[in-house]
């Protein structure tokens, strides 16, 4: 009977941890296994046996360079793209914001993304913006949630999500990412990406771009404090991030775009910890840029695209 109980106990107190991992941690482990192949192999012998065997279905990565480096096809299956229709041509689209898809129906991005008004389409898959024969999906938006602490006037709460019409379905070069949540371990640089210019005074970057940026202390992006958007100074939910070499950093066209990081090098399933918001420079000097730090948003993320 003792031996009995204590088993009873370890079974209640795994199950009472399974279910107390918040969704977001669940979702994870989903979008983790989306990542891997399992197969049954027969192994013919004196005694044949069945085992089972597990490949990844991971793109394959390139190392960062400073200055940044086009991305694969593929290397961050979550990056989506915001489309809104031309006013001389609404066959066409201005892609002026990016996102994170994190769910098969919600895509993560900043809230002052949508002062333009509603976005057309959601384009995910992408990695050549400029490539119509690329194979990408395009689902229109159904809705567009700011987070309802928002103000246009501040660039606070720069946070929000958008529906789409329907449910994307996954594949290889589509894949949503885990959210960043605070009891992860402390990361030092991250990894942004997006379409924006790749200079200050140049045009959008047809391809993906990603480059290693730093997590810097609140002091490196004080030149913020000066501005009407940051009437209250840096807060708590927000994240200065650029670079101490200098010359890298998100530019225009980056809005939305997640920072991520990828806790597990055998993985390839990218935390988001932050998503772009606001930046004075383009890779100039000690550049930095605030983002919005996704961890204290999570319950509000939680809330509206799971519904717990």
């Amino acid at each position: 009977m003792g031996r009995f109980s204590n088993s009873c106990l370890v079974v209640t107190f795994c199950f009472l941890l399974v279910q107390g991992q918040r969704i977001a941690v669940k979702k994870c482990s989903k979008y983790l296994d989306l990542t891997k192949q399992k197969a049954s192999i027969l192994f013919l012998s004196a005694i044949p046996k069945v085992e089972k065997v597990e490949s990844s279905l991971c793109s394959k990565t390139v190392d960062l360079i400073v200055g940044g480096k086009d991305a694969n096809p593929g290397e961050f299956p979550h990056q989506a793209v915001l489309g809104w229709a031309r006013r001389d041509d609404k066959e066409q689209y201005d892609f002026s914001c990016g996102g994170s898809l994190i769910s098969d129906r919600f895509v993560l991005t900043a809230a002052h993304c949508l002062k333009r008004g509603l976005p057309e389409i959601v384009r995910l898959g992408v990695n050549d913006i400029s490539d119509e024969y690329e194979n990408f999906v395009e689902i229109d938006v159904e809705q567009a949630i700011r987070h309802p602490s928002h103000n246009y006037k501040r660039s606070y709460n720069d946070i929000a999500l958008v529906k789409m019409a329907k449910p994307v379905i996954f594949s290889k070069t589509i894949r949503p990412a885990c959210l960043w949540t605070e009891s992860q371990k402390k990361v030092s640089s991250v990894i942004a990406t997006g379409f924006g210019l790749t200079t200050n005074n140049g045009v959008p970057s047809k391809i993906l771009q990603k480059v290693s940026l730093d997590i810097l202390t609140k002091a490196h992006c004080a030149q913020y404090n000066d501005r009407s958007k940051f009437n209250r100074n840096i807060a708590n939910e927000q994240l200065c991030i650029g670079s101490v070499a200098g010359r890298k950093d998100t530019c225009s066209g980056d809005s939305g775009s997640p920072v991520q990081v990828l806790l597990d090098e055998k993985e390839c399933v990218y935390h988001v910890l932050g998503v772009t918001s606001v930046g004075k420079a383009c890779g100039i000097g000690m550049s930095s840029a605030i983002y919005t730090y996704v961890a204290p948003y999570i319950r509000w993320i939680e809330q509206t695209v799971w519904g717990q």
